[in-house]
């Protein structure tokens, strides 16, 4: 998956590497770097030791699993990215980090991140707007999932895509990245059938086409249209 950080951070559709933190590079000799391969535990459930994963390289996705055995993503985290726990809470018993690539990362116990700030106290200003990233993020989050029905959020997940990183190509757009109906569902919170449904009338309206590794966008105005149009699925379902 390959997601365009440059672009606003408000404007961000899926919740991946949340404010990169370059400088956090000249710090790495502070902390431990370790390697894991790929499907290797990073953080297991309940664990308590370090307080910040930074990803060096490679990719970290942060899940949680609920009480009755369910596991949902909360987010990934890619190159300069960070993830962990400022403060133990806990509901974070159950949270648990896992490489999804080959990955190097540095972990920062409360000490390295008290000797950081004191060299460099932008530092802190620099994990702060990574943390409200992530909090402005999910906020956007809550109040899509209480104004707008699945489908609108399946479609306004697509424009999103194409806000941040559509790549104009002839006379359509691609989103080239692979987004499974499976991670499609669990952002947007939309059943894996209506992802399904939606993305069939899309292709069959010829507004949008998916590929396993990529989005096309046939025609964005109307994909743009049918984001404001509230009774959607009576032509879906």
């Amino acid at each position: 998956m390959q997601y365009d950080y440059g672009r606003c951070e408000g404007a961000r559709a899926i919740p991946d590497t949340f404010y990169p933190i370059e400088k956090l590079r000249e710090f790495t000799h502070i902390g431990v770097v370790k390697t894991y391969a790929k499907d290797s535990n990073v953080i297991l459930p309940g664990g308590k030791d370090y307080m910040l994963v930074y990803v060096l390289s490679g990719r970290i996705s942060l899940n949680l699993m609920t009480e009755d055995g369910r596991e949902r993503v909360i987010y990934f985290s890619g190159e300069n990215g960070i993830l962990g726990r400022l403060y133990k809470m806990e509901s974070e018993n159950d949270a648990y980090a896992v490489a999804i690539e080959d990955s190097k990362v540095c972990l920062f116990f409360e000490e390295h991140l008290r000797i950081i700030f004191r060299q460099d106290e932008d530092m802190i200003f620099e994990v702060l707007r990574n943390c409200l990233s992530k909090v402005s993020y999910y906020m956007r989050q809550t109040i899509e999932r209480d104004f707008y029905n699945p489908t609108i959020r399946i479609l306004r997940l697509l424009n999103g895509l194409y806000l941040t990183n559509g790549i104009s190509v002839g006379d359509s757009y691609e989103i080239r990245m692979d987004l499974s109906l499976q991670f499609i569902s669990e952002i947007t919170g939309a059943h894996y059938v209506t992802v399904s449904k939606v993305l069939k009338y899309l292709k069959e309206q010829k507004i949008i086409e998916k590929k396993k590794d990529k989005i096309i966008i046939h025609d964005l105005e109307k994909l743009k249209e049918l984001t404001h149009e509230k009774h959607i699925y009576k032509y879906i379902y």
